[in-house]
């Protein structure tokens, strides 16, 4: 359990910020690869990541955690890389001591602990080459996505308060008086008294937890609820939520669990664009769908309440199996 100790004045600093972060979302889709790899290592060739990319594995330990320098605050790739490059070589090695441990690392981590500048033109390389192959690509659909979460935290937060919508994030999430726990197989206190800053991820599979610097907030990444759910029409007679809300609404409020357009939301439920608006509209007005415009698009995601109703019937369902 990672603990973080707020004051009545840093809890008053709780902010949940525009994000997401482009260094973690790299570390989310290199854990997602890493996990498809079998055996260790070794990746099917349909996955094998491109050659420049190779060298961040190495910066995962055997418990799969990465040096705190790479886990970068910044919103933009490119002051990202630029604090990458200035990093003191101190840090760089007190890290990675910390990461490995008694374990010694790849032979080109030692040369980066040692202050090697090729070693370190090849993190930063490495790093933004990860970020244009893995995360560029998609990064506008997980900017839309993260808006759409964190629209629903802001109206939780209107409506509910702070302690609520730090709730709402996740259940490995909670409060206790001026301490916000979080689950982690690591146990460790963290003072936070410039107060916390949450940041949405589609791609990093667990919480992380960035300590701030001198003045700075500690800032929490979590997972957006949802995102790795699948969706899909097909259910059987045993389905709750279709007896609750009918056959078509249940199929568009289970994909509407990931923020989609109307037009997605036709396609993943099999409904026509305007069942889509009609059904989505009266999921709306019921409290279990909610609409934002991220850009040109409007995008429907499940509300708090909706997603629970998801995820109790297909638990139920999966039970009856």
């Amino acid at each position: 359990m990672i603990r973080l100790h707020l004051t009545l004045e840093s809890f008053q600093s709780v902010r949940f910020l525009e994000g997401p972060l482009p260094v973690v979302e790299l570390l989310g889709a290199l854990c997602r690869l890493r996990r498809d790899a079998r055996p260790a290592g070794h990746f099917p060739v349909r996955l094998r990541p491109p050659r420049p990319i190779r060298p961040l594995f190495d910066l995962f330990s055997a418990r799969g955690e990465v040096p705190d320098f790479l886990v970068s605050r910044r919103a933009e790739i490119g002051s990202a890389l630029d604090d990458l490059a200035a990093l003191p070589a101190d840090r760089v090695r007190a890290d990675l001591a910390a990461t490995f441990r008694l374990k010694r690392p790849a032979g080109w981590l030692h040369d980066l602990a040692s202050g090697s500048d090729d070693a370190r033109t090849a993190l930063v390389k490495a790093v933004e080459e990860g970020y244009r192959g893995l995360v560029e690509p998609q990064w506008a659909e997980i900017v839309a996505t993260a808006q759409a979460d964190l629209a629903q935290r802001g109206h939780i937060m209107l409506r509910q308060g702070v302690a609520r919508a730090i709730g709402s994030v996740s259940a490995g999430i909670g409060q206790l008086g001026n301490v916000v726990e979080i689950g982690s197989p690591a146990d460790r206190d963290l003072p936070a008294p410039h107060g916390l800053d949450f940041v949405p991820s589609c791609l990093a599979p667990e919480t992380v937890v960035i300590p701030g610097g001198p003045g700075e907030p500690v800032t929490v990444v979590y997972p957006i609820p949802g995102v790795s759910a699948r969706s899909g029409p097909g259910r059987s007679s045993g389905d709750g939520l279709s007896a609750l809300v009918g056959a078509r609404r249940a199929a568009i409020l289970r994909a509407a669990v990931v923020p989609r357009g109307t037009t997605e939301l036709a396609v993943q439920a099999g409904v026509s664009l305007s069942s889509a608006s009609e059904h989505a509209s009266a999921l709306r007005n019921a409290g279990l769908i909610m609409t934002v415009r991220a850009g040109r698009k409007v995008l429907h995601t499940a509300t708090e309440l909706g997603a629970s109703l998801v995820r109790a019937s297909d638990a139920r369902l999966c039970d009856a199996r």
